[in-house]
């Protein structure tokens, strides 16, 4: 089964997203590729976090984002 990961990037506040290839989606934020990065010029990766499933992803992603303490994921 694919795994999936969970990441936190830090700049003057959090973004959250999930990807099934860290690696080429941490490359594509430097890049300014990804829309919702493409404003921010120093991100910072604070956490990642591996999860069994997309639907596992997908659900802790959300959980990360609607919380209102993110730092408590760190």
């Amino acid at each position: 089964m694919k795994k999936r990961w969970v990441y936190i990037l830090k700049w003057k506040r959090y973004y959250v997203g999930y990807t099934g290839d860290l690696e080429k989606r941490l490359r594509e934020h430097k890049k300014w590729t990804t829309k919702a990065t493409r404003e921010i010029w120093e991100r910072e990766l604070v956490k990642f976090i591996e999860c069994e499933s997309k639907t596992q992803a997908i659900s802790l992603e959300r959980e990360i984002k609607r919380s209102w303490h993110i730092e408590r994921y760190i």
